[in-house]
Parts: C-alpha cells; sequence; structure tokens
C-alpha cells in the first residue's frame, strides 16, 4: 500500500473507527442476543412456576373433594354401584343404605353438592382401573353421564387423585377447575409470542394446555403431533427434541404430574432481529459515510516513508550499519528517522557486549572443565590405595577405603534425584565406616522390597536421619548400639522405616516436632537436617507424604516416613 505517513494513519483511524463501532454494534447485539435468552428462559421458568403455583392450590381442595366423594371404603362402593347397577338396582342400594344411615346420599347429590360449594370447579371425572364405564358431569350437567372407554378432558385445569381402597390404587378422579385466570397470567407474562404449557399426569392424561394465540398454526400442529407421539410410544415427552427448537423448562412434581413449558426460539429470533436491524443498519450506514470522507480528504505520496521503510528493510536484512539520510525527512519524520538511526547504534554496542559476553562464558567453562580433574585425580588415588590393601592382603583396609570413596563420589554427584537402592547403598556405606571406627560396638540392619528398588526419590532423604542418630543417640562406650533402616509396601504406601535403640528424646522436644512437622511449613530451627529432609519430601510426593516421631520401647526414636508411589 502507498500513500504518506498521515495517509496510512488516517486510513488506520479509519479502520480503527469502523471496528470500533463495528465491535461495539455486536458487543451489543450479543449482549442484547444473550439477554434476551436470560428473559426467555425466565419466562418459561416463571410460565413453570406460575403454573405450579395453581396446581398447589388446587391440590388442596381437590383433597377435599375426593374424599367428600370416595374418602372410604362405603363412598367408593356408591360410586362404583351406580356406574355398574341399572338405576332402579342402585334406588334400591341407596335406600337400603338410608335405612342404616340417616345422612347417607346418592352419589348423584353428593356431586351437585360440589358445584354448589365449589363455585370454581367446572368438571368432574371419576374412572377405575377394573370397571370399563367412567363417570363424567359439568356444572350444566351436574348429573353427570356414564360413558364407556377412556374419557376425553374438556378444556380446564385438571387435578388428577388417585383413589385407594385397602392401600391399593383402584382408579383415579380429575376435577377440573377454571383455567381463565391461569390463561390469563401466563399471557401477561407473554413478554414473547410462541409459549407453550402442558401439564400432564400418569402416562398421558393432559390436565392442562396452554397455546400462545400468536403461535404459527404449522409450529404448533408439528409441536403437539411430537409430544402426543412421544406419550403415546412410551410416555415420556421428548425434551431434547423440544430444546432443538424451543427454550424448555420441565419439572417432574409428585403424584406423578410433568409440567412443561416451551417458548418457541424462532419467535424469540425474530424479536431479537427486529430490536438490532435499526442499531445495525444505523452503524452501517454511519461507517460508510466515515470512510468515504476519509478517504476523499487526505492525499497518498510519501516520499519520507518510503526512504525510512527502505533503511528498516536494509536492517532487517542484516545491514546494521545502514542509516537514514535525516536531511530528506521533516518534521516528525525527522525526529523518527534519528531515533532509528541511535536505535540501530544501539544495536551495534549490543551485538558487541553479547558477543563478549559469549567469550567470557566459554572461558568459565573451560575452567569448570579444568576443576573436573581435581575430584578425578583424588578418586583415582583412592582406588590405587584401594587395589594396593587388597594386593598387601588389607581386604578390612581396602573396603574402608572402597566405602569412603563411594561417598565421596555420591556427595559430589550433580544429580538431584536417586533410587531408593541407590539410596540406602549410600546409607549402608556410610554406617560401614562408622562400625570400622567402633569395631564390636555397633550393628545395623538395612532391607528394601525389590520392587520398591527402583523409586525415584531426592537424594540424601535417609542419610540426615542416620546421621542425626550419630551425632545424637549413639553412645560408643555401650556394645549394643543398633540400627535398623526397613522400605516395604504397605495399603498403596511406600514405608520408610528409620529405627535405633539410641538415647531417644525427651518428650517435650518430641512434641515440639511433632506439631511442627504438622504445620504446611515446617521451621525446625535445631533440626536443620530433618528440616531439609521434611521440605523436599514434601516438595516430591505432595499431600500424600508424612512423616512421624516416635520413642520406640528399646528407649531409642523411630522415624516414619510414608508417600503415595508415583506411576
Amino acid at each position: 500500500m502507498q500513500g504518506t505517513l498521515l495517509n496510512r494513519l488516517l486510513r488506520k483511524y479509519a479502520w480503527v473507527m469502523v471496528l470500533l463501532t463495528m465491535g461495539a454494534t455486536i458487543i451489543i447485539s450479543v449482549h442484547t442476543w444473550m439477554q434476551t435468552e436470560n428473559q426467555a428462559e425466565q419466562l418459561t421458568h416463571e410460565a413453570l412456576q406460575s403454573t405450579n403455583r395453581t396446581l398447589n392450590d388446587k391440590t388442596t381442595l381437590s383433597k377435599i373433594i375426593k374424599d367428600q366423594l370416595l374418602g372410604s371404603s362405603e363412598k367408593i362402593e356408591n360410586t362404583t354401584t351406580y356406574l355398574t347397577k341399572p338405576i332402579d338396582q342402585y334406588l334400591m342400594y341407596v335406600y337400603d343404605q338410608q335405612q342404616k344411615t340417616s345422612d347417607f346420599l346418592s352419589f348423584p347429590y353428593q356431586v351437585r353438592d360440589i358445584y354448589v360449594n365449589y363455585e370454581e370447579v367446572r368438571t368432574l371425572y371419576v374412572v377405575f382401573s377394573q370397571l370399563s364405564e367412567y363417570f363424567e358431569s359439568t356444572r350444566e350437567n351436574k348429573a353427570g353421564t356414564i360413558k364407556k372407554g377412556t374419557p376425553k378432558l374438556a378444556n380446564a385445569f385438571y387435578i388428577k387423585m388417585s383413589i385407594t381402597q385397602g392401600g391399593n390404587e383402584v382408579g383415579s378422579i380429575f376435577i377440573g377447575f377454571e383455567k381463565e385466570k391461569l390463561d390469563a397470567t401466563l399471557e401477561s407474562l407473554n413478554s414473547f409470542s410462541g409459549l407453550s404449557l402442558y401439564m400432564i399426569s400418569g402416562t398421558a392424561n393432559r390436565l392442562y394446555t396452554f397455546h400462545d394465540k400468536e403461535m404459527p398454526k404449522k409450529t404448533l400442529e408439528k409441536q403437539e403431533l411430537l409430544i402426543a407421539t412421544s406419550l403415546q410410544q412410551n410416555s415420556t415427552l421428548p425434551i431434547a427434541m423440544l430444546e432443538k427448537g424451543n427454550f424448555v423448562q420441565y419439572q417432574r412434581l409428585i403424584d406423578d404430574y410433568r409440567i412443561l413449558a416451551t417458548l418457541d426460539k424462532q419467535m424469540v429470533r425474530k424479536a431479537i432481529e427486529k430490536d438490532l436491524t435499526p442499531l445495525i443498519l444505523g452503524v452501517v450506514l454511519l461507517d460508510s459515510v466515515l470512510l468515504f470522507f476519509l478517504y476523499q480528504t487526505f492525499k497518498r505520496y510519501s516520499q519520507q516513508v518510503d526512504v525510512v521503510r527502505n533503511v528498516m528493510d536494509e536492517a532487517a536484512k542484516g545491514n546494521l550499519d545502514t542509516r537514514i539520510n535525516t536531511a530528506m525527512t521533516e518534521y516528525e519524520l525527522k525526529d523518527l528517522s534519528i531515533g532509528i538511526n541511535e536505535m540501530l547504534d544501539s544495536i551495534n554496542q549490543l551485538v558487541e557486549n553479547i558477543y563478549k559476553l559469549k567469550i567470557k562464558q566459554q572461558e568459565a567453562h573451560m575452567r569448570a572443565l579444568q576443576a573436573q580433574i581435581n575430584p578425578h585425580f583424588l578418586y583415582n588415588t583412592l582406588e590405587y590405595i584401594r587395589m594396593y590393601a587388597l594386593s598387601e592382603g588389607s581386604e578390612e583396609l581396602a573396603d574402608v577405603v572402597y566405602a569412603f570413596s563411594a561417598l565421596l563420589r555420591n556427595n559430589t554427584n550433580q544429580e538431584k534425584t536417586i533410587s531408593l537402592k541407590e539410596e540406602l547403598d549410600f546409607c549402608e556405606k556410610y554406617v560401614y565406616l562408622y562400625q570400622m571406627r567402633y569395631p564390636n560396638r555397633l550393628a545395623y540392619h538395612f532391607s528394601i522390597e525389590p520392587m520398591l528398588e527402583k523409586i525415584e526419590v531426592p537424594k540424601f532423604i535417609i542419610q540426615p536421619l542416620i546421621e542425626n542418630y550419630f551425632k545424637h543417640g549413639v553412645d560408643f562406650t555401650r556394645f549394643d548400639n543398633a540400627l535398623s533402616v526397613k522400605v516395604f509396601h504397605e495399603r498403596q504406601q511406600v514405608m520408610i522405616i528409620v529405627k535405633d535403640n539410641g538415647k531417644g528424646m525427651i518428650p517435650e522436644r518430641l512434641e515440639e516436632i511433632k506439631l511442627r512437622l504438622a504445620k504446611p511449613k515446617v521451621e525446625l530451627s535445631q533440626s536443620i537436617g530433618l528440616q531439609n529432609v521434611n521440605e523436599r519430601l514434601r516438595a516430591s510426593f505432595g499431600k500424600s507424604y508424612q512423616m512421624q516421631l516416635c520413642e520406640n520401647k528399646e528407649g531409642g526414636l523411630t522415624v516414619t516416613i510414608t508417600f503415595k508411589r508415583k506411576e
């Protein structure tokens, strides 16, 4: 792209303005979209809760009505007799019952009393599992009629109550209430078109249905077909399929009630697009006008920018001796050119300094290599002494020199981790040297399960514990000093037990160390070795690591280390 610096800056400014306005528009649109979807989710939730409240309100009254009609075995017998016997036989049945109980009422009279006492009741259905007949009653036809088959619930809000006798469910009563109040509540919630609500009981009893009046007929028919088919096939609601095109809220209640609220996503999307269209069109028009005037206002040629750019290209290719001719630039470009020239001078100086530093590092490396000669010379000398001792028949001296050489190599080794087997071998040589100094006064035993030999642990995690024994616990005036180190596997944990029969530790000091070991950050001012071991093991094995100290029955100290084996 050619042009002056000012033109380029103005182009960038124009694009920044466009991007900012478009970005702001996108953010506002996304925020509006998300807020609208949240409102849609909230709307379906409120619709479901409103239906649930209505259900709770009507359930109490429905229980009273059920108890009045079918609350006892005598009342159930009265109803089933009415459903199954001819009218003359039923009247004789009523006459016989009234002779026994003066306040006995026939089933039709009881139904009429329900309508008289509770004005909000619209319809009643009584269905028995073992009967092919069912009872249907409406406020217009209070006496009701007896029909065969399965009842088709009229347009109302129904409560289904189970009829029980002897602890068994023998049928159901459907009590229909006026639905206009709930319809009005749902319509007032409907800030979007496309709300539907279903209340279903049992396998497929449609107790209440609400559809927004503005919902397209095709969408409504498709949704109704989907729900009806799913209920008919497996008595379930197709929640997953409905969620593809709707905001869905579903709740399953006690007594096998299911409430489903759906809001058509397409209708919500149309509402969002209707709200955002003016904003998007306004932003596009504003950006178009802005770009047109900016591109028409400023000229393009800029030789000064080309001069600066050419020099920068040369510098990028590795020619750090190139410089900008400041006589060919002016104003802010002149200041920029001077700054670039100074930067190139600084880069040249920095390259020279780095070159000198690299030479110094090479010299330090050579000195480090030379420093390695002295330990190797010492190892070779010790090996010569060991071989000479062997040649002279002094095997014990050879073993001492070998153990000391091994300790020296381990101490000068720069590795930070070591296998458990190598750590125990090192500690055994350490104890062996003490035994050579004090023969017949010290016994020791080291053991490790073969499966644990290759476990990697931080270097020097057992040696400081043994060193503490020789510094504070051992008594070389005795002949029964003993030390034991065991490594074994128990309950998916690696166990390291260091046990001695030394002087032990006073109870106050032992309790103080236990309390400090339990803290996340251990500070043992008089037990530096113990602190070092504890912190390194905790860093390596995390929460699975524990260290415990206790006095054993021999009077000495037992240190137990446990941690979970790393895979």
